[in-house]
C-alpha cells in the first residue's frame, strides 16, 4: 500500500521492491537531464571526462542496498512511485511546490550547484524556494552570496564532487608537453560581478600575442551567449543567438577575435588535452567563497599545473604547493616571466603535490563518495533507513 492508501498502479514502484518501501527522486540542474538522463554517461558528451560520474555512482551505490534512484519527473508522471518517497533537487525549483504538498514524499534537500551570475534566478527564488525543502545546501555561505539573495536563507554547505578518483597515470607520466593551454566554452554571465569569463580571454589575448596558448572548448566559432533559464522556448533562444551574431559582424569583439586565433576546436577527452601541455590557465567563472568546481582537479589529474584563479578561500580546501595562484602576479607580464622561469624540478614538484593531494583526506569533500554518504545521511535522517 501507498501512503496514500492505494495499491501501486502498474508500471509504479511495487513495494516490497525496494529496501523497506523508500525511493529516492533527483530533480536535475536542468530538464536536458530528466528521464534518468542523469545516469547516463552519453548525456554528457562534449561535457568534460565522466562529467555525470557522480551521479551514475550515486546511483549505484544506492541501488545495491535495495533504494532506487530516479529522476524526479517519474515520480511526478507516477510511473515510479513508493511508500516513502525521498525528493532532492540539484537545482530544479518549478517542482519544489508541488512535491511538498505530497503525502508520500519528504523534500529532503535542495543543492544549489550553479554559480550566481550564471543563473541568478535560482538564488532570487531561495526566498521562497527555501520554505519547499527541509535543507539548502550551497558551496558558498551566506554572508558571500548576500547581494544574490533577495531574503535571508539558512544555508548548509557543501563540496561540489569531482569525477576525478586520482591521477591517470598513463597521462600524468608525459613528458613532452607544449606550453600553455585553456579549455573553457564561450559564455557569458547573465550579471556581471567579480566575473572572470572577460579575465579568460585577456589571458588569451596577452599569451595568443606571444603564440604561447592553446584554446579547446565549445562555441568560439560563434559569437559567446548566456545560457538560457529552462523555460525560454528553443524557438527564441536560436532568434536571439542570430541577432547576436548580427551584432558581432558588424562589430567585432577584439577579444573574441584573439581567442579564435589560438583555438583549435572542441575536445571530448579533456584529461588527454591537458595531458600535453606543462600549464592551464585555470579560472573558475566568478571570484566567490567556496566555488571550487571540477577544473582544477581536472588538472591535478593530468599532471597539469593550474594557474588558478577563483575562490578566495582556496587554500581552506586545497594546499598552495598544488597550484600557480594568479593573485601573486601584478599582470599576465609578471605571470609568463614566473611561468618560462620555473625549472623541470619546480613544474614536477606542484605535480607531485597535487597528485599527493588526490590521494589524501584533504580531497575527500569533494569525492563521489562524500557526496554519497551526504545523501545517504539525508534517507537516513528523513526515512530512518541507515545504508551502510
Amino acid at each position: 500500500m501507498t501512503a496514500a492508501g492505494t495499491a501501486p498502479a502498474a508500471g509504479l514502484t511495487p513495494a516490497g521492491t525496494s529496501r523497506e518501501g523508500v525511493t529516492l527522486f533527483i530533480d536535475p540542474f536542468t530538464w536536458h537531464f530528466l528521464e534518468d538522463r542523469l545516469f547516463e554517461p552519453s548525456t554528457s558528451a562534449g561535457g568534460g571526462d565522466d562529467i555525470l560520474g557522480p551521479w551514475i555512482y550515486l546511483r549505484r551505490w544506492f541501488e545495491e542496498r535495495g533504494v532506487p534512484v530516479y529522476t524526479a519527473d517519474r515520480l511526478l508522471d507516477g510511473t515510479r512511485v513508493d511508500e516513502r518517497n525521498v525528493y532532492i533537487s540539484l537545482g530544479i525549483q518549478e517542482n519544489c511546490r508541488a512535491v511538498a504538498r505530497r503525502p508520500d514524499t519528504v523534500s529532503s534537500a535542495l543543492f544549489v550547484f550553479e554559480g550566481p551570475i550564471v543563473q541568478p534566478h535560482l538564488y532570487r527564488n531561495l526566498s521562497w524556494a527555501q520554505h519547499c525543502f527541509k535543507r539548502v545546501f550551497s558551496f558558498s555561505d551566506s554572508a558571500s552570496l548576500a547581494p544574490f539573495l533577495t531574503a535571508d536563507v539558512e544555508l548548509q554547505q557543501f563540496c561540489i564532487p569531482s569525477p576525478v578518483d586520482g591521477v591517470d597515470e598513463q597521462i600524468w607520466a608525459n613528458e613532452k608537453r607544449d606550453f600553455l593551454v585553456m579549455i573553457n566554452g564561450n559564455r557569458l554571465p547573465r550579471i556581471f560581478v567579480d566575473e572572470l569569463y572577460t579575465e579568460r580571454r585577456r589571458a588569451l589575448a596577452y599569451f595568443g600575442a606571444h603564440g604561447e596558448i592553446d584554446l579547446y572548448g565549445l562555441g568560439w566559432d560563434v559569437p559567446p551567449y548566456r545560457p538560457y533559464p529552462t523555460w525560454v522556448p528553443a524557438t527564441a533562444q536560436r532568434l536571439h543567438r542570430s541577432l547576436i551574431a548580427a551584432k558581432h559582424r558588424v562589430a567585432p569583439d577584439p577579444l573574441l577575435e584573439a581567442a579564435r586565433s589560438v583555438y583549435r576546436g572542441a575536445t571530448d577527452e579533456k584529461c588527454e588535452t591537458l595531458g600535453r601541455y606543462r600549464f592551464s590557465i585555470c579560472y573558475e567563472n566568478q571570484i566567490l567563497n567556496g566555488w571550487i568546481t571540477e577544473k582544477i582537479f581536472d588538472c591535478f589529474r593530468a599532471g597539469t599545473v593550474p594557474v588558478y584563479w577563483g575562490a578566495p578561500d582556496v587554500e581552506r580546501f586545497i594546499p598552495s604547493d598544488c597550484f600557480i595562484d594568479m593573485r601573486r602576479f601584478s599582470g599576465y607580464d609578471e605571470l609568463r616571466e614566473h611561468l618560462h622561469s620555473l625549472s623541470d624540478a619546480d613544474v614536477q614538484a606542484y605535480r607531485v603535490a597535487a597528485r599527493d593531494y588526490l590521494r589524501s583526506p584533504a580531497f575527500h569533500p569533494f569525492t563521489k563518495q562524500a557526496f554519497v554518504d551526504l545523501c545517504a545521511d539525508l534517507v537516513a535522517q528523513d526515512t530512518g533507513l541507515v545504508l551502510a
